[in-house]
């Protein structure tokens, strides 16, 4: 099983996004996706969902180009947790959290014991469990949050897809998310291809990398070897400090 690119070149109103972008995501793995705002982190992750075109170069799932894929097929192995979601439907956090199982339900068919057991296991994994009949509207935005990675949860695809994944939560709740997430990907199974602003959160969770540098200019690679001051300041165009011990890495702007 793998999502590949293949000599990818993305641009957006004329600005190069990433330039001959080759990089296999594996499962076991968590990437973190890094740059400044409006490089094209989220663009990108429409194109490996094939929400996006590329200028050149594909993308394949297993061998296959994503665009051959029928909507439903591909649902059925990448998910995609947005920036910002909001609910316009009136349902219960339960109701909302089965969503994630829309790919894999026929027309007319209705949820069974086995779906909904996915969607109450997620909403206990990040922290809901209390609010299954609880309208989402009443939901403040972190909870909502974690109400969007719920139904990603739910829909337990083989790739997810995460932009911005513990924006509106607190110190205590990304630590949550994050250490949730990272258990989920080292289990070997499945894969997690994540944008995410926070340079310390991403050396302490994610084991790849990939920066997204100005005209279409990129690096990737393992954590350890590509995230490091040098690089960071490159990418913000700022001065980025190191401090590291025998345990910890800390990076200061």
């Amino acid at each position: 099983m793998s999502l590949k690119t293949h000599n990818l070149s993305l641009s957006i109103a004329g600005k190069k996004i990433s330039e001959q972008l080759n990089i296999s995501f594996n499962p076991g793995e968590f990437w973190g996706i890094m740059g400044i705002n409006g490089v094209g982190k989220t663009t990108l992750l429409q194109t490996l969902i094939a929400l996006r075109n590329a200028d050149s170069g594909t993308i394949t799932l297993n061998g296959k180009n994503v665009h051959d894929y029928k909507r439903i097929q591909l649902a059925q192995s990448i998910g995609m947790m947005l920036q910002e979601y909001e609910y316009n439907f009136p349902a219960t956090v339960l109701e909302a959290a089965l969503i994630g199982r829309h790919p894999f339900i026929n027309s007319w068919q209705w949820e069974n014991s086995n779906d909904r057991q996915l969607a109450v296991n997620a909403l206990k994994q990040v922290g809901l469990q209390l609010f299954y009949e609880r309208s989402i509207n009443t939901l403040s935005g972190g909870e909502k949050r974690r109400l969007n990675l719920a139904t990603l949860l739910t829909q337990n695809p083989d790739y997810y897809l995460l932009d911005e994944p513990v924006n509106h939560l607190d110190i205590k709740a990304q630590l949550e998310i994050l250490s949730l997430l990272k258990n989920q990907f080292e289990r070997g199974k499945q894969c997690g291809i994540m944008v995410i602003h926070d340079p310390n959160m991403a050396y302490r969770f994610c084991d790849h990398i990939l920066l997204l540098l100005d005209n279409g200019q990129w690096l990737a690679g393992a954590v350890k070897e590509v995230l490091n001051k040098d690089n960071l300041s490159r990418l913000y165009d700022c001065p980025i400090h190191q401090l590291s011990d025998a345990q910890h890495t800390l990076f200061i702007p």
